[in-house]
């Protein structure tokens, strides 16, 4: 089976709701431009909010639940399994703001990802089809800030993000 899907969202939580709710939108959608427009003029070009959802054979494990401030931080720490540093070893994905989920690690262990989201919950999952679709994603979401041109302040993230999106593209090309 394995059918594994990631997708990112833009949005946040709205506050002013009767009930909890996060209103968001998929990269694809023309909403979501400008709700990422909004959020990066209330944060001063510095955050972007959203969410990266991963499903791996109808079970979600990443979704609304992390939500974070900073999805170029999230995008950072997911796309940290391309950089020739990375060994295999625990590595953190921070959603930023998000306490349930401040303890979330992915690691290599035999041909599989383990994700762990907290202390009760892991998943593993295969390393080619991860990454595969992790940088498909990943290239998806750079695109889509650039040929939307967000603007993102000096102090995001968001240049090393073009870095590794044109290292990645170089990789292809090879």
């Amino acid at each position: 089976m394995n059918k594994l899907k990631i997708e990112t969202f833009i949005g946040e939580e709205d506050i002013y709701a009767p009930v909890y709710k996060i209103e968001s939108y998929p990269i694809t959608n023309p909403l979501a431009v400008e709700k990422a427009q909004k959020i990066l003029e209330e944060n001063e070009g510095d955050y972007l909010c959203g969410f990266v959802s991963l499903i791996y054979n109808d079970v979600v494990i990443f979704g609304k639940e992390q939500i974070t401030e900073d999805l170029l931080d999230t995008w950072c720490d997911l796309i940290y399994i391309f950089d020739s540093h990375y060994d295999g070893r625990s590595h953190r994905i921070v959603f930023l703001d998000n306490y349930p989920f401040t303890d979330t690690t992915i690691q290599e262990i035999g041909q599989y990802y383990e994700i762990q989201l907290d202390s009760s919950q892991r998943y593993l999952l295969p390393i080619e089809p991860f990454k595969k679709e992790v940088k498909k994603e990943f290239l998806k979401f750079v695109e889509f800030c650039k040929n939307e041109k967000l603007q993102f302040s000096e102090d995001s993230s968001y240049r090393g993000l073009l870095e590794t999106y044109v290292k990645l593209l170089q990789l292809e090309d090879i």
